[in-house]
């Protein structure tokens, strides 16, 4: 045999004997992960709603801690829906789903604290998957959570910022209507909205595109995307945070938000080319997030990068992986499932960042709903 022959046949033989590790590693994980995630669901359908107040004073905030929790629950429901269905996690669905609708709406917590957004945008995301959802559908859910969806949605309207997006703080001005935007928390609302297009409820349509073109007035020209809605975006050198470096997650959930745009009729500048070159700069750049993840202070570690960017930027990763071609996803696939897995815990948690007691209930959400969605890419 032709020895460049043989060469060739080992390294297909190594690959695909990586790839089957990292997909077992990928069911093993998103196995342990769900039965966390199980055990932390309270008979009322919620999560972690008995969690210790924040580590930090500036989000000791009751109202705060409450749209955490109810972004978690959101967050698990959606990991749930991205998996097979099963009986059993049918009904965990519903009852998360039921608290949702039932919950009363999260207060904003301060006058320059909009945290209650969070609850909104994630909710609103839960509800938009769950409208799509057979289960639920065929269990006469489906107007509740329009109805429901529609409350939050004009919530989430009076928070829209003038700068076009939407943000958890309202800076300093203690304005009714929060000046501050950032691109990140935008894009999580332009995927609820788009998404509850996609199913034909009622959206306002002027807000949406402005938060669209928000989002690409945010795009950077290396790829990345100001933290911040700037009303000049640029470049920062060194160790800033408005580059691909300090930029890595906000890569992730600006481009998902944008395709999905795309492909709904919208003017966007994103599509597969500029997918796999984010994903290729997540996975050349991922030891910045190592880095952070874990560290107790927001913004400590090189190019300002958080502990609590690394769960987001992976889950939207996910949702990349699975809009690519196979072909063009697979050769991510491994990474992907190295850099989520090896954060789990013996008990099945993960964990990036120490808030409070639901620290280890959004990572979990976070990374199975990720690793869900990238194992779709290989169907």
């Amino acid at each position: 045999m032709n020895s460049l022959v043989a060469m060739a046949l080992l390294c297909c033989s190594a690959q695909s004997s990586e790839l089957e590790l990292a997909e077992q590693a990928c069911d093993t994980a998103i196995e342990r992960g769900n039965a966390f995630l199980y055990s932390r669901q309270t008979k009322n359908g919620g999560l972690s709603l008995n969690a210790t107040p924040a580590l930090h004073d500036v989000w000791a905030n009751a109202e705060a801690n409450r749209s955490w929790h109810i972004a978690t629950t959101s967050i698990a429901a959606m990991a749930w829906m991205a998996q097979p269905q099963d009986d059993a996690r049918d009904l965990r669905i519903a009852r998360a789903i039921d608290y949702l609708c039932k919950s009363p709406l999260v207060k904003r917590p301060d006058d320059w604290d909009t945290d209650n957004t969070w609850a909104y945008v994630y909710s609103l995301c839960a509800l938009t998957r769950a409208g799509n959802n057979a289960y639920i559908e065929k269990t006469h859910r489906t107007k509740m959570i329009r109805q429901r969806a529609q409350v939050i949605m004009q919530e989430l309207y009076k928070y829209q910022s003038p700068m076009g997006g939407w943000a958890y703080y309202a800076d300093e001005t203690k304005a009714v209507t929060p000046n501050w935007a950032t691109s990140f928390q935008t894009a999580v609302a332009v995927i609820g909205l788009l998404e509850a297009k996609q199913l034909g409820w009622s959206v306002d349509e002027h807000r949406l595109r402005v938060a669209i073109d928000t989002l690409i007035h945010c795009r950077l020209p290396d790829g990345s995307y100001t933290y911040s809605v700037e009303i000049i975006p640029r470049v920062d050198t060194g160790t800033g945070i408005d580059n691909v470096k300090g930029g890595l997650s906000r890569i992730q959930s600006c481009n998902y938000a944008l395709y999905l745009a795309k492909q709904m009729g919208y003017k966007s500048p994103i599509g597969h080319e500029q997918i796999i070159t984010g994903l290729q700069q997540l996975f050349a750049n991922h030891h910045y997030l190592d880095i952070a993840r874990g560290r107790p202070t927001p913004h400590e570690a090189y190019h300002y990068n958080s502990g609590y960017f690394y769960f987001f930027g992976h889950y939207y990763a996910g949702l990349l992986l699975e809009m690519l071609p196979k072909k063009e996803a697979q050769p991510f696939f491994s990474p992907y499932v190295n850099s989520v897995v090896k954060t789990q815990h013996g008990d099945g948690s993960m964990l990036d960042f120490f808030l409070d007691a639901s620290g280890k209930e959004y990572g979990a959400a976070f990374g199975v709903a990720g690793l869900c969605h990238a194992r779709n890419s290989l169907k």
